[in-house]
């Protein structure tokens, strides 16, 4: 029976690639924020042809979650007596998507708007986070006009996480360990065969 016996330099190589890889540790990704908030909406502005058909409170729940530089990731929006619910999976008739727009203020500040087509009658909402507890909900309805409800004491949370991501060494060790192993086989086939 012959004994394959395979280059030093493929068993170094294997060595210090699985080595490599085992030592990596992952780095840290993005930070993302998620604050979530609740309360009771209360009706401070609308339209005279609005006010007979909106609620003068409403409980309202939802959140937002955000990285460092501001980008949004997710969000919802559930006000109870308006029938409104509102995530990144919205349509209205026709199967019509929003446009979403967020942008982060100084400390925990943001303002989302979710634009259903005001251009062409179709409703557009803004809700912001204006203080350490305020939460307003603006909509506009074409014209129809708008509305405004305020929670100056919403109960706001908030929590961080943050994603991993592998470091850049550990899966170039990885590749160069496939690479390397499948180079050493090949070495040992063809030494096993002559």
């Amino acid at each position: 029976m012959n004994q394959v016996r395979l280059p030093k330099v493929s068993v170094a190589l294997i060595g210090f690639v699985l080595a490599s890889v085992f030592s990596a540790t992952p780095v840290l990704g993005a930070i993302l924020t998620k604050q979530e908030f609740s309360g009771d909406f209360t009706l401070v502005d609308a339209n005279p042809f609005l006010l007979n058909f909106l609620p003068e409170e409403s409980e309202y729940s939802g959140f937002v979650v955000y990285s460092e530089s501001g980008t949004l990731s997710d969000w919802e929006l559930s006000v109870n007596n308006l029938d409104l619910n509102l995530n990144p999976g919205s349509t209205i008739v026709g199967d019509l998507t929003p446009d979403v727009d967020f942008e982060l203020d100084s400390g925990s500040n943001w303002n989302l708007v979710v634009d259903f087509g005001i251009a062409f009658d179709a409703p557009r909402y803004t809700l912001e986070r204006t203080s350490s507890s305020e939460i307003t909900l603006r909509g506009e309805v074409g014209l129809l006009g708008g509305y405004t409800y305020q929670d100056s004491a919403a109960n706001i949370t908030l929590s961080s996480s943050s994603t991993s991501v592998p470091e850049p060494t550990s899966l170039l060790g990885l590749l160069f360990g496939v690479g390397a192993i499948a180079v050493s086989k090949k070495a040992g086939k063809t030494k096993s065969e002559a």
